[in-house]
């Protein structure tokens, strides 16, 4: 975990002192609320600043941002603002009796699709499944969805494949394979009872909340959406093909995955942080010093004349600090 986090923990503790964020995380609404609080705060005050160097640099910036880790880094930082704790440092807990009787003898796998999808749980019992993006990814990945439940008893099972379409073109590996399976459904009549299916299991694995983050090189672009939102969305476009097509994409192994744009359509909830601030405010000295810092700890042990090396660093500290004076009234 960077060193920086642990700084962001203090933030958090005075954020709370100050009334400024709720002390628990208990909905969507109040990580809206703390985004929407460093959003406004972000050109002028300290701790919002702080925040958003650590997001630039370790999260959306062009040199991060392509990376996996960045994802997990993001999930770290969310962890410790919201006060939350990341799932897969401890046991996931879903019992197949959470699961409704509709499903009958495949309880333990819907469970176990419902599982993997939070990534920060609070006090135990709210949860929310984090989704992290380059600008130009226009398709979501949503995890497990278990298409043998799904597709059981419906003469397709044949079909079920992502690499290529079937004799008759259908399969799951794109919306024009998709579009020939539902079309089939509906001939022989079983697309009422797969679009049944289909919105009971969407309703069940996909009720958490969900925060989406877009990396855009110095913008990210922040959704908040309740489960509730996502799932009525999908229940209201499933009655026609064409509508729901608007929304799948297509499997991928046994993993669903839908158009980015119309789940940010379902949540009215949006932050868009601006990252080019920071080169025009009190964080780019800040990134001077600390830069000029690490370097002159190397320096110090591999130069005779270290006397200089150490004078530069408490210059340099002196000119932050007042700085820091000179703009008190501002950034606190």
């Amino acid at each position: 975990m960077h060193k920086e986090l642990n700084s962001i923990k203090r933030i958090r503790e005075y954020m709370v002192e100050s009334n400024q964020v709720v002390l628990e995380t208990n909905n969507i609404d109040n990580m809206y609320g703390l985004f929407h609080f460093i959003s406004n705060e972000g050109e002028k005050k300290f701790h919002s600043l702080y925040i958003l160097n650590y997001l630039y640099n370790f999260i959306v910036s062009d040199e991060v941002a392509k990376r996996k880790t960045s994802a997990r880094v993001f999930e770290d930082l969310l962890a410790i603002l919201l006060n939350g704790q990341l799932t897969d440092t401890q046991s996931r807990k879903n019992s197949a009796s959470d699961v409704p009787d509709y499903f009958g003898f495949s309880k333990d796998k819907i469970a176990g699709n419902k599982r993997e999808k939070i990534d920060i749980l609070f006090n135990n019992s709210y949860g929310v499944s984090v989704k992290t993006l380059i600008k130009s990814n226009k398709e979501i990945n949503l995890g497990s969805f278990e298409k043998k439940i799904l597709f059981d008893g419906l003469d397709i099972l044949e079909s079920l494949t992502e690499r290529k379409s079937d004799k008759n073109g259908m399969g799951l590996g794109s919306k024009s394979q998709l579009r020939k399976l539902f079309e089939h459904l509906q001939k022989n009549n079983k697309y009422d009872e797969f679009r049944e299916r289909f919105v009971k299991m969407f309703d069940f694995i996909f009720a958490d909340d969900i925060i989406l983050a877009i990396k855009d090189s110095t913008k990210l672009e922040l959704y908040f959406i309740k489960g509730s939102e996502f799932t009525k969305l999908i229940e209201e476009n499933s009655y026609d093909i064409e509508n729901l097509l608007t929304i799948l994409n297509r499997w991928e192994g046994n993993s669903i995955r839908i158009d980015r744009e119309r789940l940010i359509t379902s949540t009215s909830r949006k932050i868009v942080l601006d990252f080019s601030v920071l080169d025009t405010n009190i964080m780019k000295q800040v990134n001077d010093f600390d830069e000029l810092l690490h370097i002159n700890y190397i320096k110090y042990f591999h130069e005779n004349d270290n006397k200089n090396i150490k004078d530069e660093v408490f210059t340099n500290l002196t000119a932050l600090f007042e700085n820091f004076d000179k703009n008190y009234g501002d950034l606190s």
